[in-house]
């Protein structure tokens, strides 16, 4: 069973092709995933209030017409604090997800991920994580600040990869499948600036000790 079966996303982006072909996208590999698609912030607002509990994840472009995408954002969220909101964008703005972090929102995608990545992405929000780049300038790889970047699971994969597991004994010590312990590493890896397993496994263990 998929994720994201049943869960309900409200897509928010004027652009009619990228709207339609990114639902379709969506749709033809999680097709049990509900995705409503809209043009403007007005009719995102609308759909919310006809369906105040139906929706559980707004994403919504950075730049709509006449309106901004993260203040945009923040109203859905003031408005209807039961559902979340994450921010997509084409812009190359390192300081943009940072803020839409700060503002609340539960991720940040940008719009040059592939549909797979961006599945991935979807899947963590849907158990309840939230979705950022590594964004937090000055942290050094492998320092205390890298490692707060985890969810506590994938914290608890990192010490079975520094306990020298393999993904199939991570995956039946943990009760998950082996395709997500591999989900898991490469967005462990992509927090902490590791380029493999062994450099995670050691930053885990922490610096070392004369």
């Amino acid at each position: 069973m998929d994720e994201l079966d049943g869960f309900s996303i409200l897509l928010v982006d004027d652009h009619t092709l990228f709207r339609v072909g990114l639902g379709l996208a969506l749709t033809h590999q999680a097709p049990q995933l509900q995705l409503t698609a809209v043009a403007s912030l007005d009719e995102a607002m609308a759909v919310l209030r006809g369906h105040p509990t139906g929706v559980d994840l707004v994403l919504i472009d950075y730049r709509l017409p006449g309106a901004d995408g993260l203040q945009g954002a923040i109203a859905l969220r003031a408005a209807f604090p039961q559902t979340a909101c994450a921010l997509m964008s084409g812009a190359d703005d390192p300081a943009l997800p940072e803020q839409a972090r700060r503002a609340g929102l539960a991720g940040f995608f940008h719009k040059s991920l592939d549909v797979g990545q961006l599945l991935v992405g979807l899947r963590r929000l849907c158990a309840g994580d939230t979705v950022f780049p590594a964004v937090l300038a000055g942290t050094a790889a492998g320092g205390a600040g890298a490692m707060q970047q985890l969810t506590e699971r994938q914290r608890e994969v990192l010490r079975w990869v520094a306990a020298g597991a393999t993904n199939k004994e991570i995956a039946a010590s943990l009760g998950i499948a082996p395709h997500t312990v591999k989900n898991h590493l490469g967005q462990i890896l992509e927090r902490l600036g590791a380029t493999n397993r062994a450099q995670a496994a050691a930053m885990a263990q922490g610096p070392a000790r004369d």
